[in-house]
């Protein structure tokens, strides 16, 4: 006797306005990660934040479409479609982006996945696919493809190994690499030449180093607004945050910025023409939350700051005109600094193009160490 199995995949569309339906789309990711030692389970409060049509605001400019592969009735996969405007509008390009991607280990399932968002952007006359991206640049983005080994910082994207076959068996090219360094105590204040240029960085440049003033928070804000849009503005994949989106961000942030980490350079003006930004690695605390923040788990973050042992430099700008004259080590000195006197052991820069030399070239001056790469990948449409 024989027997003949069929296997069925369906695609359906997720309702994020609908709470069942959202919740099952953000909750699918345990389904892949619930034996992986090294993942840290996402804020469930965040990510229903980012996914919220409504109120966040990216959607003010930016469209999203999510779906979910169900097959032999369990649900296999899951991915957004997104239209980014403002985006599209700053290139003058006709890109169509996809992202929350996460997927059982199944070719047809992830091939079908990424064909309907395929179909999505063809109907708003999208040419080229990239991602990942959650939902933007401006967000966790980029697909994991070395570094296995090490569980995810701050605000850094995670995802098995086995992703990176099913995007390019689909199609997909690596579009863009990205790269994280790490800094070790150890390693970091023996370079000479970091120390010598330090000390003359500012001097030469006519410049003074402060810290970021969270008692003016609003002002420094617009600083770093500035700051950020011409620095970045000329970088692969940029897309200039709207006010809303920095205003939130911020929103988000000040309550675990430490002003240590959060260098400030000024020219003889007063004139801010430098930023960087670091932030205590709080997956060291939340990898045991299982993403709920409330209603104690909120409490360790504020009394478990000496438990953070890593921080992860996210931010470095630099204007254009003040650039080369090593004011990035100035500020990489004082954030290794003062996060050596508050028992941080260990730094991560990331990420950083692979299309940015200097900032490359920079981070190996101060003794940083490649140990992770991502990727944007993308596939022609027409």
């Amino acid at each position: 006797m024989v027997y003949f199995w069929i296997i069925m995949i369906e695609i359906i569309e997720i309702d994020l306005k609908n709470k069942k339906e959202k919740e099952r789309f953000i909750n699918f990711d345990y389904q892949i990660y619930q034996n992986d030692p090294f993942w840290v389970a996402p804020l469930r409060m965040e990510i229903g934040q980012r996914l919220d049509v409504k109120k966040h605001p990216f959607y003010q400019l930016g469209a999203i479409q999510c779906f979910m592969a169900i097959k032999d009735g369990k649900d296999a996969g899951r991915i957004a479609a997104i239209n980014n405007m403002k985006y599209n509008e700053f290139h003058g390009s006709k890109v169509g982006f996809f992202g929350f991607f996460e997927c059982i280990h199944d070719q047809e399932v992830a091939d079908l996945l990424l064909h309907k968002v395929v179909e999505w952007h063809y109907l708003l006359d999208n040419h080229v696919l990239q991602g990942p991206v959650n939902p933007s640049t401006n967000y966790e983005s980029g697909l994991l493809i070395e570094g296995f080994d090490d569980a995810p910082k701050i605000m850094m994207s995670y995802n098995p190994p086995y992703y990176q076959d099913l995007f390019e068996n689909y199609g997909l090219k690596v579009a863009m690499r990205m790269f994280a360094y790490q800094f070790k105590e150890s390693d970091v204040l023996k370079n000479e030449k970091f120390l010598r240029v330090k000390d003359i960085a500012l001097q030469r440049s006519r410049c003074r180093l402060r810290l970021i003033d969270k008692s003016n928070l609003n002002v420094e804000i617009e600083n770093v607004k500035t700051i950020y849009n011409k620095a970045w503005e000329n970088n692969w994949g940029f897309v200039p945050m709207t006010d809303p989106e920095l205003q939130l961000m911020a929103n988000e942030l000040k309550l675990i910025i430490d002003p240590e980490f959060a260098p400030i350079i000024e020219n003889e003006k007063g004139e801010v023409v430098a930023f960087a930004l670091a932030l205590r690695d709080i997956n060291q605390i939340t990898k045991s939350f299982k993403g709920k923040l409330f209603p104690f788990n909120f409490l360790k973050l504020l009394f478990n700051k000496k438990k953070m042992t890593w921080i992860r430099v996210l931010l470095l700008g630099i204007l254009p005109e003040y650039r080369g004259k090593g004011l990035d080590a100035v500020m990489y000195y004082e954030i290794i600094k003062n996060g050596l006197n508050k028992g941080i052991k260990h730094a991560e820069a990331s990420w950083i193009l692979e299309s940015n030399p200097e900032m490359n070239k920079g981070v190996k001056v101060v003794n940083g160490e490649k140990y992770k790469t991502y990727a944007i990948f993308e596939k022609t449409l027409l």
